[in-house]
């Protein structure tokens, strides 16, 4: 992944022809983790993917993914979903839906969080966009803004995305596996 993240960060840079300074006053990432996150020498964490994603005014699975897949049916393989990985906590995002061009839609994605980990907290998204939130197995801390919700299997919420937010797993034994249905219709730039 960090080699797909790095030739998409600087694809993404190049095309809006910004130099790593504009990035990174862009992005709110410094421009020494931006040069190694295009260098492949890193890989970034929840936190900075999503400020990278932010900054750009994409989604995080327009970020990590690959093509925009089109027709009607599409067959996502298990093999080719678009998964980002942070290494140091295990949390894992993979993307469930064929990208959505110009933040158009609903991108619909899978959360595992490992025992006692975070997911760091993640940048308020633009206005209007939302998201639903499903947990799957598991216990979930979710944290909006101030506001703290505890969650468990079966449990559901929907908020506004325009406050910064973090999952945290407060289990010491089981998986946190939760599913989130993100409209980004709101969100166009």
């Amino acid at each position: 992944m960090t080699a797909v993240l790095a030739t998409r960060f600087k694809e993404l840079r190049e095309g809006r022809r910004w130099s790593l300074r504009e990035a990174a006053d862009k992005t709110g990432v410094s421009k020494s983790m931006l040069s190694k996150i295009e260098r492949g020498l890193t890989s970034p964490t929840a936190t900075v993917l999503g400020k990278l994603a932010e900054g750009f005014g994409i989604s995080i699975s327009q970020l990590v993914g690959g093509e925009e897949l089109s027709g009607d049916v599409v067959v996502m393989p298990h093999a080719e979903q678009a998964v980002f990985r942070v290494p140091t906590t295990g949390f894992e995002r993979r993307s469930l839906s064929p990208l959505a061009s110009q933040n158009s839609g609903v991108d619909f994605v899978v959360n595992v969080l490992p025992p006692l980990q975070s997911s760091g907290t993640f940048p308020p998204h633009r206005a209007g966009v939302e998201e639903t939130l499903t947990v799957a197995s598991g216990r979930l801390g979710l944290q909006l803004g101030d506001e703290k919700y505890d969650l468990k299997a079966g449990d559901a919420i929907f908020y506004r995305a325009h406050v910064s937010h973090r999952f945290d797993n407060p289990s010491d034994s089981e998986l946190a596996v939760f599913f989130i249905v993100i409209n980004n219709v709101g969100g166009r730039s």
